[in-house]
């Protein structure tokens, strides 16, 4: 049986190791951490459900359902739509198929005429361009400007205008085939599922490979194959290659009583740090305890407490000086950063060895988990 060593539990190696199992391969998982999910991981505090950063869960995801492991898992649905927050009102707007009521705001000239509108219905069906999505959207001012952006800059974690424009239409492609919910629990059960029935071994710290060994902090192992599958910076390191630019993120989790927000909705715009912000326990109840409601605030810089709360008080309308602060989760490397002429698939192999993760394909869950099969697929077409 062909012995394979995967460096990294996140969902590119996790995926990856499930592949290779299938394909009978003996398989052992070495994770840095003591769990695995690599970003996506929850906390429990204090009764509330503390993800770590704002993350949701696409069920659409091709290579997630290809896994089957949503399949036992509660989970909530958020709505197709966001509300933008203007001085004088909010717009509520989203895809109107699965709620009519976004229509009247979907028309307002702010997000551009009809003519605009249309042009963009047909964007979407011509062949993607290799340009930033800023300038594939040229055509579109009003509709980047005033709903696009405001949304996708808290998706790709980055101002979304450098983002390459081909994948932005992934990730739009996916957001229009599926509806992101909330994990019941948090979205470590996901990386949980996803580590069922892996050999992964935690609190193991990998301090350099070749193509058939791996020399760890309790020693070394020999494998008929080394897959890297460790976060980008890691990953640069251990492979000698230069370190991807990373997106920085900040979700800030605050605990107030419940009925003090309604909306069951992501908010986004007025001015200030956070790109976006909402009620998560409006959507998902055992996110908080009873009476209380779990408020998360995202910024793509750091950003002082003061800040944040006084942004938080024009979004809802409300005061935010007594909100208690339950934590601030600060995630340096959020996502890896993929801007025009960027390969939507990096090579699998480098010097020799195998590597894995959605800075090597797509930064999204639906990346993580297709480099890991990539990878797998790459492996298993070898004799060993």
């Amino acid at each position: 049986m062909p012995q394979a060593v995967i460096c990294g539990a996140g969902w590119a190696g996790m995926n990856c190791a499930r592949v290779l199992q299938e394909r009978g391969f003996s398989v052992q998982v070495l994770e840095k951490s003591d769990r695995p999910g690599g970003r996506i991981t929850s906390d429990f505090v204090d009764g509330f459900t503390i993800d770590n950063g704002f993350q949701v869960v696409n069920p659409a995801y091709a290579e997630l359902r290809e896994t089957a492991i949503m399949d036992g898992l509660a989970s909530f649905k958020l709505a197709k739509g966001l509300e933008i927050v203007e001085t004088n009102r909010i717009y509520k707007v989203g895809d109107p198929r699965s709620d009519l009521r976004f229509i009247p705001d979907l028309l307002s000239a702010k997000f551009g005429s009809t003519f605009e509108k249309l042009s963009f219905l047909g964007y979407l069906r011509r062949a993607t361009e290799d340009k930033t999505f800023g300038e594939a959207l040229g055509d579109f001012p009003n509709l980047f400007t005033n709903l696009l952006k405001p949304f996708l800059d808290g998706v790709v974690l980055t101002d979304v205008s450098s983002v390459s424009n081909r994948v932005a239409r992934e990730l739009i492609h996916w957001f229009i085939k599926g509806n992101p919910v909330l994990i019941d629990g948090g979205v470590g059960r996901v990386s949980e599922a996803l580590a069922a029935g892996l050999d992964i071994e935690f609190n193991v710290e990998v301090k350099s490979v070749t193509e058939r060994t791996v020399s760890t902090t309790r020693g070394e192992i020999s494998a008929d194959t080394v897959v890297v599958a460790t976060d980008p910076i890691t990953a640069s390191r251990l492979l000698e290659l230069n370190m991807p630019k990373m997106n920085y993120s900040e979700t800030w989790y605050f605990d107030i009583a419940e009925g003090t927000i309604t909306s069951k909705f992501l908010r986004v715009g007025s001015e200030g740090p956070v790109v976006n912000s909402i009620a998560l326990s409006n959507v998902a109840p055992s996110f908080a305890p009873s009476g209380r409601t779990l408020v998360a605030a995202t910024t793509l810089q750091s950003a002082s407490e003061f800040s944040v709360r006084s942004h938080l008080s024009k979004l809802w309308s409300v005061e935010t000086q007594h909100w208690r602060l339950i934590t601030k989760r600060e995630i340096p490397y959020s996502l890896p950063f993929k801007g025009s002429k960027s390969a939507m698939v990096d090579e699998l192999r480098v010097a020799g060895i195998w590597c894995a993760g959605d800075w090597r394909t797509t930064p999204s869950q639906q990346g993580a988990l297709l480099s890991g099969k990539l990878v797998a697929n790459a492996i298993s077409s070898f004799q060993y």
